[in-house]
């Protein structure tokens, strides 16, 4: 599933979102190893922040892996609690595969009884 946030409002419809991010998201989602992260994956554009991540509801509240922005950067994994937003960790993925990724985000989570 996608969401779209443009404006403050939340829209389900993602169909004209073609950035690189976007791509490399929707790629990543798709490879996700485990039944349970490919279920529950939510990938949310927000249009207002310019940034695009990758959703999970876990035992610890809602999780988002933040896309970087360009080639090289890491992957931020944020934790959305009651207190606001915290960086749990980043997960390196500059140059490796989109297959790569999405088993690092899988393993990332599964160590530390998030999912």
């Amino acid at each position: 599933m996608e969401i779209v946030i443009a404006a403050g409002r939340v829209t389900p419809n993602a169909d004209e979102i073609t950035t690189p991010q976007a791509v490399k998201a929707r790629r990543i989602a798709n490879f996700l190893p485990r039944p349970v992260l490919l279920r529950d994956a939510v990938i949310v554009h927000n249009q207002d922040d310019n940034t695009t991540s990758i959703r999970f509801d876990t035992t610890a509240g809602p999780i988002r892996i933040l896309l970087p922005v360009a080639e090289g950067f890491e992957f931020h994994v944020i934790h959305d609690s009651d207190t606001g937003a915290r960086i749990l960790g980043s997960i390196r993925g500059g140059s490796i595969s989109v297959r790569a990724i999405a088993y690092r985000i899988s393993e990332f989570l599964r160590t530390r009884g998030l999912k």
